[in-house]
């Protein structure tokens, strides 16, 4: 099955990062290599509650004009874990400078992506990077967005970056009404960090991953997101080969395919193959593959990588099928937020310790409202543990106040959130 679906907690391993150069002579036939790279921006913070919502009036994205009130906090962060603003439902700022790899030379980093990733952020952010408007991302909480600021960064300086958050309760999105059903703890709440890679990159692998349960192999659908963001037309050939998680052994080689991205544009490209006797994932024995999908034009050469699992699941008779075997979904609910030393600004080590517990009762299955963090997916994935999670949308306040259909704009902000969850 694909990563990042229902029912299945996959992890889709991103690692981005600078295209390696070297200022001596090259041939043209020899091709630089480029394992991207992740820059955290985790860790402190300014931060400042702006019941007046006077932040971008008076430019507190410049960092200096958050004045006396501001503070330092640990992102990831929710103010609604702090006593004083614990029912506080509005507009709050956070600031920061970071400083970029010293990676390559100035020439490379010219031909460099540079994006921002925010996993979540509750749910609405607008982003500053030097004191220019980057993006927005609305009245979404529970997804991931990344802004591409390339254009905005200074190279060998110091750079800033100003996010303004608005939790307020908003008639317009999902969850919709005053329910705390589905948690709204204001504030950037999962991790943040800066994807560096070429202009020309693979942005995101998906994998279906179906075993043939006549002949034990497993059919794979491998489905490539390449993006250009430079001024050119690229062209050149995309590869991909498939590992053992926990070896460095190569089960599958794929053959080199053409491919062609026009620029500023996204094309996907889809493979597929055959993984001989393939070990299947399973509760007791979660096995997992890793995938390493490559994009090269003869001189530079992007990689992404993922993992995934090969299994197949369905329903038939009433029951629950897991590879042919039915089995009984034994689980728990289990809801981010409910320690009021994190809220949702959970740290690794708690998702571990909660996930590691459910495990250790045999829970195999787990119900969860809204889209869940990365690391939630990946510890289940690896554990052997189901997920099946949910569109925040639910009660009569969803929607009160409509006639036989939902609000338009209600009910695109619903869609968006299995959309944005799956990308």
């Amino acid at each position: 099955m694909a990563t990042r679906r229902k029912f299945l907690a996959g992890s889709v391993s991103a690692v981005a990062g600078v295209l390696a150069t070297s200022t001596s002579a090259r041939s043209s036939t020899e091709v630089e290599s480029s394992v991207s790279e992740t820059t955290s921006l985790c860790g402190e913070w300014f931060f400042r509650a702006d019941p007046d919502n006077a932040g971008v009036q008076q430019k507190w994205y410049d960092g200096h004009a958050l004045g006396e009130g501001r503070r330092i906090v640990s992102v990831p962060h929710t103010w609604q874990v702090e006593a004083p603003l614990v029912d506080y439902r509005g507009v709050a700022w956070y600031w920061r400078s970071f400083e970029l790899p010293a990676t390559g030379t100035p020439e490379s980093r010219r031909d460099c992506a540079v994006r921002v990733e925010f996993e979540a952020v509750f749910h609405t952010a607008t982003v500053w990077v030097n004191g220019q408007p980057a993006g927005e991302h609305v009245r979404k909480g529970y997804t991931a967005f990344t802004l591409d600021i390339s254009n905005l960064l200074k190279w060998g300086q110091t750079n800033t970056i100003a996010v303004r958050v608005d939790n307020a309760f908003d008639q317009h999105m999902v969850p919709r009404g005053r329910s705390s059903d589905w948690a709204n703890d204001g504030g950037i709440f999962r991790p943040v960090q800066l994807l560096i890679a070429p202009k020309i990159f693979v942005e995101r692998v998906d994998v279906e991953a179906v075993p043939d349960l006549a002949s034990g192999d497993g059919e794979l659908t491998i489905t490539a997101h390449i993006r250009n963001t430079s001024g050119e037309s690229w062209r050149g050939q995309a590869s991909f080969r498939v590992a053992e998680e926990e070896e460095p052994l190569t089960v599958l080689t794929g053959s080199p395919s053409k491919a062609s991205v026009k620029p500023g544009t996204v094309q996907t490209l889809t493979l597929q193959a055959t993984l001989p006797k393939a070990k299947l994932w399973h509760f007791d024995h979660p096995h997992r593959y890793r995938l390493e999908f490559s994009i090269s034009d003869g001189r530079h050469e992007h990689r992404f990588s993922t993992n995934f699992g090969v299994r197949k699941l369905g329903i038939r008779d009433g029951s629950f099928h897991l590879n042919g075997e039915r089995v009984r979904l034994m689980g728990v609910e289990r809801m981010a937020g409910s320690n009021p030393e994190f809220g949702m600004a959970e740290p690794a080590e708690w998702i571990s310790r909660d996930h590691a517990d459910m495990k250790h009762l045999n829970c195999i299955f787990s119900r969860v409202h809204w889209p869940q963090d990365k690391r939630v997916l990946d510890y289940c994935d690896r554990h052997g543990i189901l997920i099946q999670t949910e569109v925040p949308a639910w009660g009569p306040d969803t929607f009160a106040g409509m006639s036989t259909e939902p609000d338009a704009d209600v009910l695109e902000n619903a869609l968006e959130a299995p959309r944005d969850d799956c990308s």
